[in-house]
């Protein structure tokens, strides 16, 4: 089983779905993007790993474009493959120019945004090289909320309503779907291809005026569940990603952050949802994040969580597939206790956490030596691989259908 695609792995493991072939990953980076300008502009590039490598090797794994996906599948009844685009931001277009041909897509079935954010929606003027003209579709399908919407139409009010565009009056032919936070919605049917479910995944990005929590969306398309963006994960959005056969998380650095995940809670996450995914992606990193050095850190610290238990070194009580002994992931107010995937902290004798993101790393409390697959087998709690995602990567599902 096998990860295929331009800068494929042969030894990941392949997730499973009904619907999805692949994921391509257009984006892996802030806002900022990677290489930072900051450090580019210094004469050792300010000592940054990440920024020195995306400059000197511009189609390398350090180089990252705003944060986004692109997830391609089809119905059994199907007669062509849809796209499903997760957000359009900043750097959408230039990174569709180098992956789309590359990976045979043209066609936009569909455009859904996580939130209003500029990494998210400053693309949407680019869609205009897709339906100007009729060059590829006579238009784009967008769904957002209405608190998005409301910040789209502030700031491209003539994608919104063509009145109000100046010159040409050459704008992008949209169409706007609104959605709630809270509800699935459907993916309307086109000519050859079926609908497609949707289920939105709330998670909380941050505080508006540092008061209010922030709502950001995740969204999970039948086995495959992707958040880019968030500092919590509600119980009940957990149980809306039970049973997903690959799951892409934030974690933007190794430090604490307001508003998005660490490198430690992101892990927290795989180490505490049940039942685990086949994969593990990590998504969105800063230009503090070097793909080669952390990937080795996150591979290190899956073996020593794994060899823990091998060695009798923690107890891991058996957790249903919806979560805690109880039979859920527990309320909100006993989250302390719990991973951010809503199972127990069973690791406490072994990983630190919050030490990790103080000291900005990944490291457990012991070394261990490596940990074969027969051994793992007769572990309580599984982590699956995780993998830190780049530009260009594409995951490919085994075929259910």
């Amino acid at each position: 089983m096998s990860v295929k695609g331009h800068y494929g792995r042969a030894d990941w493991p392949l997730p499973s779905s009904s619907w999805i072939d692949k994921v391509l990953f257009l984006g892996t980076g802030t806002s900022g993007q990677v290489p930072a300008i900051h450090c580019v502009t210094k004469p050792d590039f300010g000592n940054c790993a990440a920024c020195k490598d995306a400059t000197l090797n511009p189609t390398g794994k350090n180089r990252r474009g705003c944060t986004s996906a692109a997830v391609v599948g089809r119905h059994p009844q199907d007669t062509q493959d849809s796209t499903i685009l997760i957000d359009c931001g900043k750097t959408f277009y230039s990174n569709a120019v180098v992956h789309f041909p590359r990976n045979g897509l043209r066609a936009i079935r569909a455009v859904l945004l996580t939130h209003a954010h500029a990494d998210a929606i400053l693309g949407l003027d680019d869609l205009r090289a897709w339906t100007m003209g009729g060059a590829i579709q006579r238009q784009v399908d967008i769904y957002l909320t209405q608190e998005c919407m409301t910040v789209v139409e502030g700031m491209f009010p003539y994608l919104v309503d063509r009145s109000k565009s100046t010159g040409g009056g050459d704008v992008p032919t949209l169409r706007w779907n609104i959605i709630s936070k809270d509800e699935p919605f459907v993916i309307t049917s086109s000519e050859g291809c079926r609908e497609i479910q949707v289920q939105p995944l709330p998670v909380l990005h941050g505080y508006v005026g540092r008061t209010s929590p922030f709502w950001c969306l995740g969204f999970r398309i039948d086995s495959f569940s992707y958040i880019s963006d968030c500092h919590e994960i509600p119980s009940s959005t957990l149980d809306l990603m039970s049973g997903s056969q690959a799951i892409v998380m934030d974690a933007l650095k190794m430090d604490r952050h307001l508003s998005h995940f660490s490198f430690s809670q992101a892990l927290s996450f795989f180490a505490s949802f049940s039942p685990p995914p086949a994969l593990g992606l990590l998504t969105d990193f800063t230009h503090r994040i070097e793909h080669y050095a952390t990937q080795e850190l996150v591979d290190t610290w899956r073996n020593g969580m794994l060899a823990a238990q091998v060695n009798g070194q923690v107890v891991v009580e058996s957790l249903p597939v919806n979560g805690n002994k109880a039979g859920s992931r527990g309320s909100n107010k006993d989250r302390a206790s719990m991973g951010e995937g809503g199972g127990q902290r069973w690791w406490t004798d072994v990983w630190d956490e919050q030490e990790n993101e103080f000291n900005m790393t990944l490291r457990l409390k012991h070394v261990y030596d490596p940990v074969d697959k027969e051994s793992i087998r007769a572990i309580s709690h599984y982590i699956p691989q995780v993998k830190l995602s780049w530009d260009g990567l594409v995951v490919h599902f085994c075929s259910k259908r």
